[in-house]
């Protein structure tokens, strides 16, 4: 086993059984708040479900998903490291029940032994950011629904606005609402998407640093509840728990708008240095 095994395996465990504090209570504050009779029972429901899991260490989801992970700052030098223990501790989950054999073959939907392999579990690198490994667990609802799309350079806020309502209108139920959304408009069609999934690793209520960004994303919260979506699909308060909005420089004839959900159980975990010790954190 080597350096990286044990903590991963703890944190994807942890990950796939517990839900971030942040969303927990993000969940708690909807159902407090839910107005119509069954929403308000989908959410209650929900919330028991989780502490059951956490309780008896099963998935909070059937759909445990694709794992993905971003190293960045000083872990990068360990790459090689990390992504066997890695694909050992996710190999090691499966095999146990843990999680799910989810992962196929794009063609023959033959069965990916272990999860791992075909270039699973995505693994990105990122020299100059905060020293952590950040895990994410994406089902496939979210993931079906989240999108990038071209636009031309002259489309203004409001234009952009309603495409993302437009999505969440066409998503509908089947991301498992209330979700969250990361939108990222600007830079490449890839980093575009890359930026709009890792914006989901910041904490419900926490707002963008540029004001305007930061009162769009309000702005865009307001209008999405407004939907009457509501949990699960069959209408209520809470269609999303939060926004977030990240904008890139892109090129002069191009912008890419990206659009990433994340359901209500919105799985993700970091292990970080608190010294010289990798500790698990939310």
């Amino acid at each position: 086993m080597n350096k990286y095994e044990s903590i991963l395996t703890n944190a994807i465990t942890k990950m796939a059984t517990e839900l971030p504090p942040d969303v927990y209570s993000a969940l708690e504050k909807a159902c407090e708040e839910e107005t119509k009779e069954v929403a308000n029972n989908l959410l209650k429901t929900i919330i028991q479900s989780i502490k059951i899991s956490s309780k008896e260490k099963l998935p909070i989801c059937q759909d445990t998903g694709l794992i993905s992970v971003y190293i960045s700052g000083k872990y990068v030098k360990d790459y090689l490291l990390i992504k066997e223990g890695l694909e050992r501790a996710i190999s090691k989950l499966t095999e146990s029940g843990v999680l799910r054999p989810t992962i196929v073959s794009p063609i023959k939907r033959e069965p990916v032994i272990g999860n791992v392999g075909m270039s699973e579990p995505e693994v990105y690198l990122d020299f100059e950011g905060e020293n952590s490994i950040k895990l994410m667990m994406r089902g496939a609802g979210a993931e079906n629904y989240s999108t990038l799309k071209m636009l031309l350079p002259s489309t203004n806020p409001h234009e952009i606005s309603k495409i993302i309502l437009e999505q969440v209108l066409e998503a509908d139920g089947r991301i498992c609402p209330p979700s969250i959304v990361g939108v990222a408009i600007g830079g490449s069609p890839i980093s575009a998407i890359l930026s709009s999934r890792t914006a989901l690793f910041s904490k419900i209520g926490e707002r963008s640093k540029v004001n305007e960004v930061a009162e769009w994303e309000l702005k865009l919260l307001r209008a999405i509840n407004s939907l009457n979506i509501g949990s699960m699909g069959l209408g209520g308060v809470y269609t999303v728990l939060d926004v977030k909005i990240r904008l890139l420089g892109t090129h002069i004839a191009m912008l890419p708008l990206a659009i990433t959900f994340g359901c209500w159980a919105l799985r993700r975990i970091q292990i970080k240095k608190v010294g010289n010790i990798d500790e698990i954190v939310w």
